[in-house]
């Protein structure tokens, strides 16, 4: 079903979100909608204390994304104006995206984001 024809009741919408919720919280996101900026960059030479380092940055970067998600999607289904709710769906498709990078550049470095 085309969900850009359909019009949406609350109830649906909540539904919506809560699917959206589990998919990001058991690490099953949606595709990205964009390619990775960084997958065209070459891989720098990185020693083990900087490997890790990074992977620790992208941890927490990874759980920023994670929680923009929630972010984004609560303030969509609570918005008072279709426009407001339109402009906080958009927001939580692009963080999505970077939810999506972010969990590719954390395997690239040999790590695993984290459970909680």
């Amino acid at each position: 079903m085309n969900h850009q024809m359909r019009q949406f009741n609350w109830l649906d919408k909540l539904l919506l979100n809560a699917e959206q919720g589990l998919r990001t919280l058991s690490g099953h996101y949606m595709p990205a909608t964009r390619p990775n900026p960084g997958a065209a960059r070459p891989e720098p030479l990185l020693g083990t204390p900087s490997t890790r380092h990074a992977l620790g940055l992208m941890r927490v970067n990874h759980a920023g994304e994670v929680a923009a998600q929630g972010l984004y999607q609560g303030q969509a289904l609570t918005a008072r104006l279709p426009t407001a709710a339109a402009a906080m769906e958009q927001a939580a498709r692009e963080e999505n995206d970077h939810l999506v990078w972010c969990q590719q550049r954390v395997q690239e470095l040999g790590g695993q984001v984290s459970h909680l």
